[in-house]
């Protein structure tokens, strides 16, 4: 079966390309036809040489006129001990014969394209006096050292989630707040991100949460991004060589334009908007020039932000994802019920004791479930044959994560025993035959007092008919207040009861 080869299988002109150096480091450009790359000490080469090309291969840099090859690296064998030892050497230069000015003519000669990596290496080797009396690790490591001084070649390596948060790490750490590659993994993880899904998004990591959130994705689904200020802070968004269609699933929203003042709509408005051929002409023919280009920009962004406004609040994201300058209970609030229930809430923050605030916050909050603060731990280690061991120097923290479960305020009636159901029953059935009795009570009373008042209207030359019956009138309401006061004592115990009730079988649910 055939492999079909796309464009982003291959190294393309006008995309960002990483490329890594013998000495480790990394540098980051764009691809321009028809141009020369410069790498330092490394030389020079052509860009229309890798254009074209597939990622991942390594190419050496020859001849006078920096031609590039593909660059087969030698293959890792295992060492095999010897019985030499490292106890007579002295490291203080003098093991090495050629002078520090010869050293440097065979560096230029390099970089003329006269020498090549292998060969100077080679001769260093030669001239070294203690070469030999080295341990097979020690020889190995040496030549390792020289060749990662001296060897010409260049690896373009691919934008990646795993790369540019490899680069950013490595050279500027704070551009996306220390997130390191273990911890962006984890949060990927634990927001369940997938294709199709939608989420909601603060990020104040210069756009590498988003970023990784969009390779996942792939262009199927929505992020809903916000962000401070007048413009988005995306920066490594551009980075990613991502095409249309996965830029399309990225929108962006700031939080001054949630609630949008009603000056703002005056201006330029769906009800001002021309719907027809008629109206566009005849506003064509009004706006000439910079003021028809300015009506179509205006409009545009207009309708980008009403679009971003009407996904919010349609709600039903399916996760939320927090990695903001500001305090996180301070964002919470106002974003939660945005969520759907049963959907993951992902805070990071470089900082533990910022998250230890927020995760107390979280185990108050009835709307969120199971909060849990992580700190995860990173550290490389050299692979080879018989020399795996790890490093000796390592990073620092790569932050934190406060992960919880969004779920909705629901009677807790299903999570009741059947003794406990029929308990509550038994009292809501008392209550309400009480509530009855009462009702009863009050209808009798008012009966009693109309009663009352026609027999006076009647016969008001009877003294004693009358008395008789404003006592009996008096010890009516006498009774009924009475019993209207042990009603509403039953009823305030019986619902009392029944919150008790209530809450230890949610005690028992978080329990459980």
């Amino acid at each position: 079966m055939a492999t079909t080869i796309t464009s982003s299988d291959t190294i393309n002109a006008g995309e960002h390309v990483f490329i890594k150096m013998p000495s480790d480091n990394v540098k980051c450009l764009v691809l321009k036809p028809n141009t020369t790359v410069s790498l330092g000490k490394f030389g020079t080469f052509k860009a229309n040489d890798i254009i074209g090309r597939a990622w991942g291969h390594t190419y050496e840099i020859y001849d006078k006129d920096n031609k590039t090859r593909v660059y087969h690296l030698d293959e890792i064998n295992e060492v095999e001990e010897t019985e030499n030892n490292n106890r007579e050497i002295i490291d203080d230069g003098s093991s090495q014969k050629l002078s520090l000015e010869e050293i440097k003519a065979l560096k230029s000669e390099g970089l003329k394209g006269e020498l090549t990596g292998e060969e100077i290496v080679n001769k260093l080797k030669e001239s070294h006096a203690t070469f030999e009396k080295k341990t097979a690790y020690s020889q190995a490591k040496y030549l390792q050292k020289k060749g990662k001084k001296f060897h010409r070649i260049f690896t373009p390596i691919k934008p990646t989630t795993y790369s540019v948060n490899e680069y950013f790490y490595t050279k500027n750490p704070a551009k996306i707040r220390d997130i390191r590659m273990d911890t962006l993994s984890q949060l990927l993880s634990y927001s369940n991100v997938h294709a199709g899904c939608k989420l909601l998004v603060v990020d104040d990591t210069q756009g590498m949460i988003v970023s990784a959130l969009a390779e996942r994705m792939g262009g199927m689904g929505t992020i809903l991004g916000l962000y401070d200020g007048d413009n988005p802070h995306y920066d490594v968004l551009k980075y990613m060589n991502f095409s249309q269609e996965i830029l399309d699933s990225v929108k962006v929203l700031s939080w001054l334009r949630i609630h949008r003042p009603a000056d703002e709509t005056s201006s330029i408005s769906p009800t001002n908007q021309p719907t027809t051929a008629n109206q566009q002409q005849i506003l064509q023919m009004t706006l000439t020039g910079k003021d028809l280009e300015g009506y179509h920009r205006r409009l545009k962004a207009y309708t980008i932000v009403e679009e971003a406004r009407k996904i919010l609040f349609q709600a039903d994201f399916d996760g939320l994802i927090i990695a903001s300058q500001y305090q996180p209970e301070s964002i919470l609030p106002k974003l939660l019920p945005y969520i759907r229930g049963s959907r993951p809430v992902v805070v990071y923050h470089p900082h533990k004791e910022a998250l230890l605030e927020t995760s107390t916050w979280m185990r108050k909050c009835p709307d969120l479930l199971a909060p849990q603060l992580t700190e995860s731990w990173l550290r490389k280690s050299q692979v080879l044959p018989g020399r795996t061991h790890p490093e000796m120097s390592t990073w620092g923290s790569g932050g934190c994560l406060l992960t919880a479960t969004r779920v909705l305020d629901q009677p807790v009636q299903a999570a009741l025993t059947k003794r406990e159901r029929a308990a509550m029953e038994k009292k809501n059935a008392e209550a309400k035959k009480l509530k009855r009795e009462r009702e009863e009570s009050e209808n009798n009373a008012a009966s009693s007092s109309s009663s009352s008042s026609l027999s006076v209207e009647a016969t008001p030359s009877t003294t004693t008919t009358t008395a008789t019956a404003s006592t009996t009138t008096t010890t009516t309401t006498t009774t009924t207040t009475v019993l209207e006061t042990e009603v509403v004592v039953e009823s305030a115990e019986a619902i009392k009861e029944e919150n008790d009730g209530d809450e230890r079988a949610v005690k028992r649910v978080k329990q459980e």
